[in-house]
C-alpha cells in the first residue's frame, strides 16, 4: 500500500514538473515535450505591458509590431507599425535602417517611399558581389515588370543600361582630347585625300564603320574626341580657305584695277 502511495506521489510529482517551466532556467529540458508554445492551430503571442508586440503564426512565420492583423502576407518576417515603421541592424560603430515612410519628409522620403539609411561613423552603402572571378557573371540589376528594363552592374567595373539614360548632366572622364590637331607637327590630309578615303573606304578617316559601331558600340569619350579631331579639321580647312579667298579677293581687286587702267589706256590711245 505504501508503495502504491509512494508511486503514486512521484507520478503526480512528475507531471506536475513536466506542466511547468521555470522563468530562472530549465534543466534536462527535452525539445520534443519542454517548449514554449502552442500545439492547436493558433499563433504564439508575446506582450509587454499586456500589447501584443510578437506573433508566431501557426505557419512559422514571424510579426513584429502592434496593432498587426495581416495574416495573408507571404513573408517570412513581418515589421509592422501604424506610423513611420523601421528595421535598424547596430554595432558600436554605426546603425543601419530600413524605414518606411508615412508623411512628407519622414527618414528623407516621401509618402509611402523605404528609404535605406546609415548613421552614425559611416554613411556609405554597399552591395558586396563576392565573384573573384571578375568575369561579370554577377550582377545586381533594377528591373520594371511591365517593360523589362534593366539595369546591371556587373562586378568587373561595367554598367549596362537597357534603355533610355535621362540626366541633367554627365561627366564622361577622358583620356585624350583632340587638341593635337592644332599642333604643327600634326599633318592635316589634303581635301583630295579625304575624298580618296570617303570614296574607298566609305566613312571619314580615324572613324569607325557602320558595322564596327553596329556590333562593338561606341566609348563615349572616345568618340568625342574623334568627333571633336573632325571639327578641329574642318576648322584648318575653313582657315586655309579663308586665306585663300582673301588672296583670291586681292588679286580679283588688282586684276580689276589692272583692267580699268587698261581700259582708260585704250581710251587715250583711242
Amino acid at each position: 500500500m505504501k508503495t502504491q502511495l509512494f508511486s503514486l506521489a512521484l507520478l503526480m510529482s512528475s507531471f506536475s514538473f513536466a506542466q511547468s517551466w521555470n522563468t530562472t532556467g530549465n534543466s534536462g529540458t527535452n525539445p520534443s515535450n519542454n517548449f514554449i508554445g502552442t500545439t492547436d492551430n493558433q499563433p504564439l503571442v508575446f506582450k509587454a505591458n499586456n500589447n501584443p508586440s510578437l506573433r508566431i503564426l501557426p505557419t512559422g512565420v514571424l510579426r513584429v509590431g502592434l496593432n498587426d492583423t495581416d495574416t495573408n502576407s507571404g513573408t517570412t518576417l513581418r515589421v509592422y507599425n501604424n506610423e513611420n515603421t523601421v528595421f535598424e541592424v547596430a554595432n558600436s560603430l554605426g546603425r543601419f535602417q530600413i524605414g518606411k515612410s508615412s508623411c512628407n519628409g519622414c527618414y528623407g522620403g516621401g509618402i509611402g517611399d523605404t528609404v535605406l539609411r546609415n548613421l552614425d561613423a559611416s554613411h556609405n552603402i554597399i552591395i558586396a558581389q563576392p565573384n573573384n572571378g571578375n568575369d561579370g557573371s554577377t550582377y545586381f540589376g533594377i528591373r520594371d515588370d511591365y517593360n523589362g528594363t534593366w539595369v546591371k552592374f556587373f562586378n568587373n567595373a561595367i554598367a549596362r543600361f537597357d534603355g533610355k539614360i535621362k540626366a541633367k548632366e554627365v561627366e564622361v572622364k577622358a583620356n585624350v582630347w583632340a587638341d593635337y590637331v592644332f599642333k604643327k607637327e600634326y599633318q592635316l590630309r589634303s581635301l583630295e585625300d579625304v575624298e580618296k578615303h570617303i570614296n574607298e573606304k566609305g566613312h571619314l578617316p580615324n572613324i569607325p564603320t557602320a558595322q564596327e559601331v553596329l556590333e562593338n558600340g561606341i566609348n563615349v569619350a572616345e568618340m568625342n574626341s574623334k568627333l571633336l579631331e573632325k571639327i578641329e579639321e574642318l576648322t584648318l580647312y575653313s582657315i586655309e580657305q579663308n586665306k585663300q579667298l582673301k588672296f583670291q579677293a586681292e588679286e580679283i581687286k588688282m586684276l580689276k584695277k589692272q583692267s580699268e587702267e587698261l581700259q582708260e589706256l585704250k581710251h587715250q590711245v583711242q
